[in-house]
């Protein structure tokens, strides 16, 4: 991705300006203000001093307020300042953006008997995100892949996902993100991820596992790689409509964007805020550790590979730390 001296990036999709994460959101910080709490509380409860336990109050407000402002500022910057697009708007992207997924990904994809059917995109728009995605699909197995490429001013996010479709509607996914939607799920479109795993030849085998169960109910389906990329692109607007009216949102009065409403700027805020978040992700990969081992094939969290794909050598050390 080229890059400039100056705050932006520059993408074959546009400008997207750098941000840099506020001091006080950083993890850093909050152990510091957690730190001068109990080093005023103990010096406070030493002395017993009035002056000790007056600056343990203060100390103690600060703190409060520190850790509550979040959960104000949030709503009011949602509420005020984003918005929604109309649409995903996802195009076809004719030129080569092989460079911008790792090598090691592809390789992977193609011994598996993948073929690539194209590339999508997502242009940063007002929101300052631009998404990358390669399509691949399988015509034997009957299943389709994507590795996306999410880059904001922040930090730039890779994902490896597999789907699989069936002749009645109903289709299930698989990936390596960690993401914890705020959104209730799609009885139709299941989601199962598994963020502790590193290989996409183990993700998939992940996926095949839970293919069987489902096979035995519904009959897998694909189309041709432009029908593949037909599909994903409106299966990404039937999401975008089922977001914008899940109650968070409200279309604007020039009816050309949703805009947040204020329970739906509270709850974001909220869920996707430092602590709510960190709770809500380490369920995600609770929850994907938990699947593998019901479909019997155990994550192992060091290497991120399944147990039985390691090495001799990772299977020596994985030993050694189980005792």
């Amino acid at each position: 991705m080229p890059e400039d001296s100056t705050n932006v990036l520059r993408t074959e999709l546009g400008t997207i300006k750098r941000k840099a994460m506020r001091r006080s959101r950083e993890p850093g910080t909050r152990l510091q203000v957690v730190g001068i709490w109990m080093f005023v509380a103990l010096l406070a409860a030493i002395t017993g001093s009035e002056v000790g336990w007056r600056l343990f109050e203060i100390v103690s407000a600060a703190s409060v307020a520190f850790f509550v402002w979040p959960f104000v500022q949030g709503p009011y910057l949602l509420y005020t300042r984003h918005w929604l697009p109309l649409r995903a708007d996802y195009r076809i992207f004719d030129g080569d953006l092989r460079a911008q997924f790792p090598e090691h990904r592809i390789a992977a994809l193609s011994g598996l008997g993948f073929e690539f059917a194209g590339y999508l995109v997502q242009e940063p728009g007002a929101r300052k995100v631009a998404l990358r995605l390669a399509v691949f699909i399988h015509p034997a197995n009957k299943d389709s892949a994507q590795l996306a490429k999410i880059v904001s001013g922040l930090r730039t996010i890779p994902i490896v996902a597999f789907k699989s479709r069936f002749d009645d509607g109903f289709a299930f996914e698989t990936s390596d993100s960690q993401a914890a939607t705020p959104f209730n799920r799609d009885p139709n479109f299941q989601i199962f991820q598994f963020p502790g795993l590193r290989s996409t030849i183990d993700l998939y085998r992940l996926h095949c596992k839970i293919k069987e169960q489902f096979a035995l109910t519904h009959r897998p389906t694909l189309a041709d790689k432009d029908g593949e990329i037909a599909e994903f692109m409106a299966r990404a607007e039937v999401v975008r409509q089922r977001h914008a009216h899940a109650g968070d949102y409200k279309l604007s009065p020039a009816g050309d964007r949703y805009l947040y409403t204020r329970r739906g700027a509270i709850r974001h805020s909220w869920v996707m805020g430092w602590p709510v978040k960190f709770f809500r992700v380490m369920r995600v990969h609770r929850r994907g550790m938990k699947v593998a081992e019901e479909l019997g094939l155990r994550i192992n969290p060091k290497f991120g590979r399944l147990e039985e794909s390691l090495s001799p050598r990772q299977a020596a050390v994985s030993r050694r730390q189980k005792l």
